[in-house]
C-alpha cells in the first residue's frame, strides 16, 4: 500500500449539531507534474483544495458496514495545487454513520465521531516526489455546516468562513486533531459508479401562497438536492422544504415520506450566493421557500449512480412507454451506492427489489459494478448462523418478522446468478458462492418438514392491511422461494464444476418440490392454497405443479384474473411472478389488457393520476387516493416485460444460443424499438406491423448464433449486423 499504509485516521468531536471541518496548509516546493489523492471521510465528505470543490455534486462514500468495509476514493488534484502553499480543507457530514434525533429520522444510531484519512502524492517534474498524509498535523475547527442529517435536512451558514483562511492566520478556531485509535473496517477502493449530480432540472411552475412562501414545480418528481442562487444581507435565512406531495393551501405535504426534512442556509452577504445541501438528498417534485432575501434562481439537482444506460424502450403505444418512464425514474431515484427502497422516508438497502426487479434494471443499465457492491455489503452482514438481513448494510434492526424474510435475504443466492446469465461472470459466482451456500443452509435450518412458515410474504399485496399479505399464506411464497434458491444452487454448482454438490442440491430441490405440493397443492381445486393469482403464478413459472396439473393451474390464474376485473392482485414478491407465469405460457395477451387499465390498482391509474415515478402502492398522486411514498421501484416488473416479450431480447450467457428474440405481438401495439446489452454487445429489436404481416429486424453490435423464435417456429441464424424477418400475422 506504500504511502497509503503511513496515513491515519483522524477524528474530531461534532460541536453539538455543528460539524467539524479537517484542515492542514502544505507547502510544495515546486510546480506539481501530477497529484494524485486517495481519501475517505466518515460519516460523508467534501474536499476542497483553496476553495475549489474537488469533489463537487459528488455524494460518497458509499454506504457500508463501517465496522467491516470503508470505501476510498481517488482523485486527480494536479490542475488545483500551485507552487506554494496549499489549503486543504475536508468538510464533514453525517450520512449514514451518525443519526441522531430532532427533526424526521427512520431509526437512530452512530458509528462514532468523524473520522478522516487521507494521502497524497505529487511528483514533480524531474521526477523527484513529495508525500503527505494525516497525521498529527492536522487541525479541526466548527466548520460552516450547523446541522447535517441524512433523514431531516442539513443547515448550512455561510458566515461560518474562517475556514477558508490559512490555519496560521487564526480567523478560526483551528485545533490540533486526535488520531484516531478505536477499531474502523478495512479500507477498500471504491468500484461501485459514483453518485453524483447527473441532471439539472429547471423550474416549469412558480406560485407564490397567501403567507408569503414560494412554491416551485420540477415538473417530475426525482432524488436528489435543491440548489438556490440568493443575494441579501448577513444572517438573513433561506428555508427550503422539498415535498413530492402537496396539501390542500398548495404547501408541502411530507406525510408518507418523512416529516419534517429541511433546509436552513444562513447568507453570508457578500453579493450572490449559491448553496445546495452537500451530505442528504430526498425525493421530490417541489420546493417551498420562506425568506427575506432575495431569490435569484431554484434548479433541482437529481442524483443517482453513475450506472451506464444501456437499454432503451419505445413503441406506438403510449400508455406503455408511459409505464416504462415512470418504472426509470423510480429506478434512478433508488438508484445509490445501494439500491433504496426511497430516496426520503427510508432510504435504505431492502434487497427483495435487487433480485426480483433484477433483469429489468439490468435491461436498463449496465449495474453490475453496483451490484458487486451490494453482495459485498450481504458478506458483511452475514451473521454466523448464515442469516443475510433483509436490509444491507444493516444500520438498523427492525423487529416484527423484518430483518428475516426468505424473499430478502435470497437476493444473497438469485442475484450472483442473474449477474452470470446477464454477464457470464463466473468468478462472481465462485466469490458469492460461500455467501450463498451459508444463506440455503440457514433456510433449511429453519424449514419444518421442507417448509418455510416465516417472512413478510407478498408484501403490499392488492387489500393489504396495513402491508402485511392479505391473499397469500406466508409459508407459500417463503417456501416457493426456498425452492428456487436450492435450483440455483444446483445451477451454480454445476457452473462451478461441484458436481456432487450439483447433485446434493438437486435433491433437496427436489424434497422441496415434493414437500409444497403435498402441503399446499389441492388436486380437486388445482389451486395452490387459497388459489390466489401469487400462489398459482410462482408454482407454475417455477415448474412446481406436475405436467397434468400445470394447464388447469394457469386456467385457475387466468379466471382469477377475470373475476377481478382483469387487474393483478400480487404485491412486491407476487406481482414479478405473475407477469413471468403469463410470459411463460403464452398469455402476453392477459398482460398487455391489464397494462391498458387505467383503474385502481393498475400502473394506468398511477398514470392518469400524473404520476411521473412508480408509486409503493398502487395509488398515484391522487389528492384523494395517496397513501403511500410516491418513488418506490418494488412494482416495476413491467420492465422486464417490455424488454424480453414484447421486444423477446432474451439473453442468457449460461446458454448454447446465448441469445433468444422472441417478441409477441399483441393487440394495440402498431410497432416496438428497444434495444439491450447482450453477450453479443448491444442487441436491437424493431418490429412492426404491415397489413397482413409484421416485420421483424434484429441488429447485433457483434456477431452471434441466436435463436429466433416467431410464433412458435424456431429458428437458429448467425447474425452479423442486421436480420429482417417476415411473420404472417395468426
Amino acid at each position: 500500500m506504500g504511502i497509503w499504509s503511513q496515513a491515519k485516521w483522524i477524528t474530531a468531536k461534532r460541536y453539538g449539531k455543528q460539524m467539524p471541518m479537517f484542515g492542514r496548509d502544505l507547502f510544495l516546493k515546486k510546480q506539481p507534474a501530477k497529484a494524485e489523492i486517495r481519501i475517505c471521510g466518515l460519516g460523508q465528505f467534501a474536499l476542497f483544495v483553496e476553495e475549489k470543490e474537488v469533489n463537487e455534486g459528488v455524494y460518497e462514500p458509499g454506504w457500508t458496514n463501517y465496522r467491516k468495509t470503508c470505501l476510498y476514493s481517488t482523485y486527480d488534484v494536479t490542475a488545483f495545487l500551485n507552487r506554494g502553499k496549499n489549503r486543504f480543507r475536508v468538510m464533514i457530514g453525517n450520512g449514514m454513520y451518525h443519526v441522531d434525533g430532532e427533526r424526521y429520522v427512520k431509526f437512530t444510531g452512530s458509528f462514532g465521531d468523524p473520522l478522516l484519512i487521507m494521502a497524497l502524492c505529487v511528483t514533480y517534474e524531474d521526477g523527484t516526489a513529495e508525500e503527505f498524509v494525516t497525521d498529527g498535523e492536522w487541525s479541526c475547527c466548527p466548520g460552516p455546516v450547523m446541522m447535517s442529517c441524512i433523514y431531516g435536512g442539513e443547515d448550512y451558514d455561510a458566515s461560518v468562513c474562517g475556514w477558508k483562511a490559512a490555519i496560521s492566520e487564526g480567523k478560526a478556531e483551528w485545533i490540533p486533531a486526535a488520531i484516531y485509535e478505536g477499531s474502523v473496517g478495512a479500507l477498500k477502493k471504491a468500484g461501485q459508479p459514483q453518485v453524483r449530480i447527473q441532471k439539472e432540472l429547471q423550474v416549469v411552475e412558480v406560485c407564490r401562497l397567501e403567507d408569503g412562501r414560494i412554491r416551485y414545480d420540477f415538473g417530475r418528481n426525482f432524488a436528489g438536492r435543491i440548489k438556490i442562487k440568493a443575494a441579501g444581507e448577513k444572517g438573513q435565512q433561506v428555508i427550503i422544504t422539498p415535498g413530492e406531495l402537496l396539501l390542500g393551501d398548495g404547501s408541502i405535504n411530507q406525510e408518507f415520506t418523512g416529516d419534517p426534512h429541511y433546509y436552513v442556509y444562513t447568507l453570508s452577504g457578500e453579493g450572490e450566493e449559491t448553496w445546495m445541501p452537500r451530505f442528504t438528498y430526498y425525493g421530490q417534485r417541489y420546493a417551498l421557500i420562506r425568506t427575506d432575501a432575495r431569490i435569484l434562481e431554484v434548479t433541482g439537482q437529481e442524483q443517482y449512480a453513475s450506472c451506464p444506460e444501456t437499454g432503451y424502450f419505445k413503441c406506438s403505444n403510449e400508455m406503455y412507454n408511459r409505464i416504462h418512464e415512470i418504472i426509470v425514474g423510480a429506478i434512478r431515484s433508488n438508484m445509490q451506492s445501494v439500491f433504496t427502497d426511497c430516496p426520503h422516508r427510508e432510504k435504505l438497502g431492502w434487497l427483495e427489489e435487487t433480485h426480483l426487479i433484477g433483469p429489468g434494471i439490468l435491461a436498463d443499465f449496465d449495474a453490475k459494478k453496483l451490484f458487486e457492491k451490494i453482495l459485498d455489503d450481504m458478506e458483511d452482514s452475514q451473521t454466523p448462523e448464515g442469516l443475510v438481513p433483509s436490509i444491507c448494510p444493516e444500520f438498523v434492526q427492525f423487529d416484527l418478522g423484518f430483518r428475516d424474510s426468505p424473499e430478502w435475504g435470497s437476493a444473497s443466492v438469485l442475484l450472483p446468478w442473474y449477474l452470470y446469465k446477464k454477464y457470464g461472470d463466473m468468478q462472481l459466482l465462485e466469490k458469492h458462492y460461500g455467501l450463498s451456500e451459508r444463506y440455503v443452509a440457514y433456510l433449511l435450518s429453519k424449514a419444518r418438514n421442507g417448509i418455510l412458515n416465516y417472512g413478510l410474504g407478498d408484501w403490499l399485496d392488492v387489500g393489504h392491511y396495513p402491508s402485511h399479505p392479505a391473499n397469500t399464506p406466508i409459508p407459500v411464497t417463503a417456501t416457493a422461494i426456498l425452492y428456487q434458491d436450492l435450483t440455483v444452487m444446483a445451477e451454480t454448482a454445476c457452473v462451478l464444476g461441484r458436481k456432487e454438490e450439483e447433485e446434493h442440491y438437486r435433491k433437496l430441490a427436489q424434497d422441496c418440490r415434493k414437500a409444497f405440493n403435498e402441503a399446499f397443492f389441492y388436486p380437486l381445486s388445482k389451486n395452490y392454497a387459497n388459489g390466489s393469482q401469487t400462489a398459482n403464478a410462482m408454482a407454475l413459472f417455477l415448474e412446481l405443479p406436475e405436467e397434468e396439473y400445470r394447464e388447469p393451474v394457469l386456467q385457475n390464474l387466468e379466471e382469477d384474473i377475470r373475476l377481478k376485473g382483469g387487474h393483478f392482485t400480487g404485491g412486491d414478491v407476487g406481482h414479478p411472478y405473475i407477469l413471468r407465469a403469463l410470459a411463460k405460457y403464452g398469455r402476453n395477451d392477459i398482460i398487455a389488457e391489464n397494462f391498458m387499465k387505467t383503474d385502481f390498482p393498475s400502473y394506468g391509474y398511477q398514470v392518469s393520476c400524473n404520476a411521473t415515478t412508480l408509486c409503493e402502492d398502487w395509488d398515484g398522486p391522487n389528492p384523494e387516493h395517496p397513501v403511500m411514498s410516491q418513488n418506490h421501484f418494488m412494482l416495476g416488473a413491467a420492465e422486464e416485460w417490455f424488454y424480453c416479450s414484447l421486444a423477446g431480447i432474451r439473453a442468457d450467457a449460461s446458454a448454447r444460443e446465448r441469445i433468444r428474440i422472441q417478441p409477441c405481438f399483441p393487440e394495440g401495439v402498431d410497432w416496438v424499438d428497444c434495444g439491450t446489452l447482450t453477450p453479443a454487445g448491444m442487441c436491437r429489436v424493431y418490429w412492426e406491423r404491415k397489413e397482413e404481416y409484421i416485420r421483424v429486424e434484429v441488429t447485433l453490435e457483434k456477431e452471434e448464433k441466436i435463436c429466433l423464435s416467431l410464433n412458435g417456429e424456431e429458428e437458429f441464424v448467425k447474425v452479423r449486423g442486421s436480420l429482417e424477418r417476415e411473420v404472417r400475422v395468426k
